[in-house]
């Protein structure tokens, strides 16, 4: 449950058009919480925001902007302070990953993944969280994967930024113990959305956790405060010895076609 006053607060939703951060963004709505959508497609987010304006009685603001860019975390700050909207809660969700061999695809791509995973999750929370030790409450919400947990060949740069997305939290959320604000990182698995097809890997995936299931995981653990979420068998992977695990995934892994 939110112990904070979210009818006169907004939660940040990064990525908020589709996948993972839409279903959050939804369980949020049907929960009754006020939303700041942010995402590339504006049309997208129009969309959802006429939908859930009417459906749960909520004000949903939506932002159109590209994060890779490299004032996007400021620019969105600003957007909010300029309109006097008071962000209580921050899920940092957008992001993206390129499958393949490293040396081989687009290193201005790549850059761009980095960007986007690390650079504006970084800023957003940089920005945002002075403004949040002035809440009785605040939470952040950072999404990074189980892929976090050991090196993802073909997925380097993608894996090595949920790497340092669960690193920067767990920091983070130290760092602030004695604060009112709580940080959890969320590391779903495979998931039932368009991250392979963007991607550019048509490997067949088996047992993709529904988005709904991980947006209502990372939610309830969010209010709990839970440091790190596993939705569904992800907590058992996650104790699977370091090494064993590399094995596991190198067998994976030799079976994609490149």
């Amino acid at each position: 449950m939110n112990l904070s006053n979210h009818s006169e607060t907004y939660t940040l939703v990064t990525g908020a058009s589709s996948g993972i951060g839409k279903e959050i963004a939804r369980e949020l709505a049907k929960r009754g919480h006020h939303l700041v959508l942010t995402a590339r497609s504006e049309e997208k987010l129009q969309e959802l925001a006429a939908e859930w304006n009417t459906l749960y009685k909520i004000h949903v603001h939506i932002v159109s902007l590209d994060l890779t860019e490299k004032n996007a975390a400021e620019s969105i700050y600003m957007w909010c302070k300029q309109r006097n909207i008071t962000i209580d809660a921050i899920i940092n969700n957008a992001g993206a990953g390129l499958f393949g061999e490293f040396h081989t695809l687009n290193l201005d791509d790549q850059l761009n993944i980095i960007a986007l995973n690390i650079n504006s999750l970084v800023g957003i929370t940089h920005y945002f969280i002075p403004d949040l030790e002035q809440l009785e409450k605040g939470y952040i919400l950072n999404v990074a994967s189980i892929a976090a947990l050991y090196p993802l060949p073909y997925y380097s740069v993608y894996g090595a930024t949920k790497a340092f997305v669960l690193s920067f939290s767990e920091a983070l959320r130290h760092e602030l113990r004695h604060s009112n604000i709580t940080v959890s990182c969320l590391c779903p698995g495979d998931t039932n959305t368009d991250f392979f097809r963007n991607a550019r890997n048509t490997n067949i995936k088996k047992s993709l956790m529904p988005p709904e299931q991980v947006a209502k995981a990372a939610v309830d653990a969010l209010y709990r405060n839970t440091p790190v979420v596993f939705p569904g068998n992800m907590k058992l992977i996650s104790m699977i010895p370091r090494l064993l695990l590399k094995k596991i995934i190198s067998r994976r892994v030799s079976k994609y076609n490149l």
